[in-house]
């Protein structure tokens, strides 16, 4: 689904609210029957997130220092011995990461990711309110749920992210799971994952993390609504010379591997 296709479904003002998780100087309000809703706000960072307006190579950073779990684990689609790593940073409110999981990734899993010369490690990155109460939930409730609800939330934003965003329409989202409503309210405010995912954002933004998607392809940075004929030839060159910026050999036993295809 493309973002002017989104804006048409869910109206201006909608799909303003949409945006605010990818773009800088706009916040989602806090939801008015949860105070107590984490924020993970890191300040300054935020305003760089026009950047991930457009796809761009920068930097190389350390791909062993990336393959580093944070203090929740990751959470990985793939072979754990797939020789390139690819780590994307997303917001569940955001719309371009949406875009990569409708768009993009499907053809990194039939390419790359089901022949086992990728693998996937999403980290959150989290920019307002929604973005950090959803993330929160979706580390609070059963892990082997984790990728499924995560598709849930980003093929259903026009469901839940609006200009006042409640409670009820996440949990509508994520019922399918079968968590009931009591457990579904302590998940939303879990304050020891937020504090967590707080580290978690805080070590992408000094790995140069400044918007959603960010991804690094074996330590080699693209930013925005990257395209599969965009990552590509990323990936090509890091398998041509996987010796130049592999991550360490031996993954880090609180990683999480799931097939490629998780159903």
């Amino acid at each position: 689904m493309t973002l002017s296709n989104v804006a048409r479904l869910v109206g201006a003002a909608s799909f303003a609210a949409l945006l605010a998780g990818c773009t800088s100087g706009v916040s989602l309000p806090a939801m008015p029957s949860m105070p107590s809703l984490p924020s993970l706000s890191l300040g300054a960072d935020e305003a760089a997130q026009a950047d991930a307006d457009k796809p761009k190579s920068e930097r190389v950073i350390s791909a062993a220092d990336l393959a580093e779990p944070g203090p929740l684990g990751d959470q990985v689609i793939g072979k754990a011995n797939a020789p390139v790593t690819i780590v994307e940073y997303l917001s569940l409110t955001c719309a371009n990461s949406a875009k990569f999981q409708a768009e993009t990734l499907p053809k990194l899993k039939k390419a790359y990711i089901d022949k086992g010369k990728v693998k996937l490690v999403l980290r959150e990155y989290p920019i307002g309110k929604a973005a950090a109460a959803t993330a929160v939930l979706s580390r609070c409730l059963p892990q082997k749920d984790y990728f499924k609800v995560v598709e849930k939330l980003l093929s259903t934003q026009q469901t839940w992210v609006a200009q006042e965003v409640k409670p009820d329409d996440i949990y509508n989202a994520v019922k399918f799971t079968g968590i009931k409503r009591d457990k579904f309210d302590e998940c939303l405010t879990n304050q020891s994952i937020n504090d967590a995912l707080v580290l978690v954002k805080q070590r992408g933004r000094g790995f140069g993390v400044s918007g959603t998607p960010t991804f690094f392809v074996n330590g080699k940075k693209l930013a925005g609504a990257v395209s599969f004929e965009e990552m590509q030839p990323v990936i090509e060159a890091a398998l041509a010379n996987p010796a130049a910026s592999a991550p360490a050999a031996q993954q880090p036993q609180s990683q999480q591997h799931v097939s490629a295809n998780p159903a």
